[in-house]
């Protein structure tokens, strides 16, 4: 919570007397941030979102106080990460984009019930929807707002809100399906074959349609374009696991395990995900301006070689 927010409660005390205690504005505002954080990808523009909602509510003249604090706060939120992704997506950013990665204790208690859709790969799958039917879905299936309240929120005719739910939902069921979870005990037997150097065990874990996703934005040094195909797959990592000597501890990001390893200067975070027991997707994140936000050993938090 901003000090904005923080020092204007007083000024707003009937708008905001439903959040007054310490208890329920956690709970609000942890679900904004879910909200936000299922919208744009990004922690930090959630984070700024929710709260700058909360900022404009301590701010409203009395007479203007919504009837519903939530709702109104739930409608701002939502704009304001529309309004980020919006502009996000007219900005440049250097090699593959990929959602900032969370620890998973970050995460608001109240989505405990929707964690698989904080997975990155779900997250992903978000990016190829338009604006408007990533909103929609993840208040609809995330949240279970009426469909009249979404239409109110996104300024649009609940016919067209349903329109935009079906589309999405059909979308991320056939051509945009993420892939799955990777199981502990496969993950296991893949980094005790990368580990090992075994080329060999490692391709063999790999699906015929594999593909290493980095994200660096260009800070760190990282390969730019994906790397398709188990045996350059299996090479990869093999090799990055030689680099970093050891230097390979687990993380909780997400809702999901990974691996956080080091070499050369550069922390990355690696993700699995799988389709029919074979991983498909390897994510790496190494942006460091997207590794803030997780729980790392001492060792990793070393500031990272530039580019």
């Amino acid at each position: 919570m901003t000090a904005e927010v923080a020092g204007g409660t007083a000024a707003a005390d009937s708008a905001a007397s439903a959040l007054l205690d310490r208890a329920g504005l956690d709970r609000v505002r942890g679900k904004l941030l879910g909200i936000g954080y299922r919208i744009t990808g990004t922690w930090a523009d959630a984070e700024d979102a929710a709260d700058e909602a909360l900022a404009r509510l301590v701010a409203l003249d009395p007479s203007a106080e919504p009837d519903n604090t939530e709702a109104w706060l739930t409608t701002v939120t939502t704009r304001l990460c529309l309004d980020r992704l919006r502009r996000r997506s007219r900005e440049t950013y250097t090699g593959a984009w990929l959602p900032e990665p969370v620890d998973t204790a970050l995460l608001p208690e109240d989505s405990a019930e929707h964690r698989d859709d904080l997975r990155i790969g779900m997250l992903l799958a978000y990016e190829q929807l338009s604006a408007d039917e990533r909103a929609a879905f993840v208040l609809r299936e995330a949240y279970d707002l009426p469909y009249a309240q979404i239409a109110e929120i996104l300024q649009a005719t609940a016919p067209m809100v349903r329109q935009w739910v079906s589309r999405a939902r059909h979308r991320l069921d056939t051509d945009l399906r993420p892939p799955e979870r990777a199981p502990d005990q496969f993950i296991g037997e893949l980094v005790e074959a990368v580990m090992s150097g075994d080329l060999d065990a490692t391709i063999a874990a790999l699906g015929a349609d594999v593909r290493v996703v980095s994200d660096s934005g260009g800070k760190v040094n990282a390969a730019r374009l994906d790397i398709v195909g188990p045996r350059k797959c299996a090479y990869f990592l093999v090799k990055a696991a030689e680099m970093a000597k050891g230097q390979v501890a687990p993380v909780e990001v997400n809702g999901e395990p990974g691996l956080a390893v080091r070499s050369r200067g550069v922390t990355r975070i690696g993700l699995i995900g799988t389709t029919d027991g074979r991983v498909t997707r390897i994510w790496f994140h190494a942006n460091p301006d997207k590794l803030t936000r997780l729980n790392l050993p001492e060792e990793f938090r070393a500031p990272a070689d530039p580019a």
